[in-house]
């Protein structure tokens, strides 16, 4: 059975490390202060803006606590940058 066709499916997605960037740069705070108020390390924090790690659902809580911006939302941001990563591998440009 194929998939629905009549979605709207943008030709990009946003990891969710420019997003982060963008708030703290927003709220004038360190990738240092963010993660510890954050409860991680600066490393993870550096990994998760430059791409290198992912945003999972704990993270995702400590973000919501830290910058008010709901996990689903940090969620959702990570699922479809991966999901755009997966069609652009199989080659499904829409």
């Amino acid at each position: 059975m194929a998939g629905p066709t009549d979605r709207y499916r943008p030709d990009y997605a946003v990891p969710p490390g420019w997003v982060l960037e963008e708030r703290l740069d927003v709220l004038d705070m360190s990738h240092a202060e963010f993660a510890r108020r954050c409860g991680h390390s600066p490393k993870l924090i550096s990994e998760i803006i430059s791409g290198e790690a992912s945003v999972e659902p704990g993270i995702a809580l400590q973000f919501e606590k830290v910058l008010g911006v709901d996990a689903s939302i940090w969620l959702g941001i990570e699922s479809e940058y991966k999901l755009h990563q997966a069609r652009q591998d199989e080659g499904c440009h829409r």
